[in-house]
């Protein structure tokens, strides 16, 4: 029994020995102690890759996982290679963003239809002008819609609202020639409101009529003379300007915005 594990294991070292000649010096058949790069449990690893020129990223998405992979290494171990290697491609997303916004602002020169500013003038003597013409476009409105509508106004005594907005409206009739009727829903308030009215059923139409049910006074309803449509404008208190863009809003009268700006015809 003993001869035969003898022989058997010369056998076996004879086979490797053999084995060790016929084979190259590769991964199988290196002494794993002279070689510290020799993966571990017999499997190979891969080396580690070498760095990759930036300019050689073809995408967005490596280049920003390139970079914050830099920073990382940057922030935790701040040497002088590091703090290169990250400002290097830094540099160069900031080079690619400059040339992408310059390039933008070329597309946009040649292409109007695509450029907010053309209508949207972001010079001062531009604006200033376009002021000038809204405010002009919006009396002209007023004027109109003055013609065929006025306000009906809900008020009611010991409201600080609607005596905030007695001035206002009288300003607004001053400016535009629109006629406000004044319904007073409780108590006198004829020493504010000159003119206002009781309510002889008014209130309910108006509600039927615009499908709205006012909560706080005054309440302001712009109505057609023929007293067929009705709409709530404003509850509260709000500014001279602020009623008047509303006006203009509602009345259907409006233009588009800088609407005369020119184009040129199809060549």
């Amino acid at each position: 029994m003993t001869i035969r594990k003898i022989g058997l294991t010369a056998l076996l070292s004879f086979s490797l020995v053999q084995y060790s000649f016929a084979q190259p010096n590769d991964f199988w058949t290196e002494d794993v102690w002279k070689n510290p790069d020799r993966g571990f449990l017999f499997y190979g690893e891969k080396k580690p890759d070498e760095a990759k020129d930036p300019k050689e990223f073809e995408t967005v998405e490596e280049l920003k996982f390139e970079a914050q992979k830099r920073l990382n290494i940057a922030v935790m171990n701040p040497t002088e290679s590091n703090l290169k290697a990250y400002l290097e491609i830094n540099t160069l997303m900031l080079e690619k963003s400059s040339q992408f916004a310059q390039r933008w602002k070329e597309t946009l020169w040649a292409n109007p239809g695509f450029d907010h500013t053309v209508v949207h003038p972001n010079a001062n003597f531009a604006q200033v002008a376009l002021k000038d013409e809204a405010k002009s476009e919006k009396a002209e409105i007023l004027k109109e819609l003055s013609a065929h509508a006025g306000l009906v106004i809900l008020v009611q005594s010991g409201c600080s609202f609607c005596s905030l907005m007695a001035p206002v409206i009288q300003k607004l009739q001053q400016e535009t020639g629109i006629r406000a009727l004044a319904i007073s829903i409780k108590g006198d308030v004829t020493h504010e409101w000159t003119g206002a009215k009781p309510d002889n059923g008014i209130v309910k139409r108006l509600m039927t009529l615009s499908g709205s049910v006012p909560t706080v006074t005054p309440a302001i309803f712009l109505v057609d003379r023929k007293g067929e449509q009705a709409q709530l404008i404003a509850s509260g208190a709000l500014s001279l300007e602020d009623l008047k863009d509303r006006l203009v809003q509602v009345s259907g009268l409006a233009r588009s915005t800088n609407s005369t700006i020119q184009t040129l015809p199809r060549l």
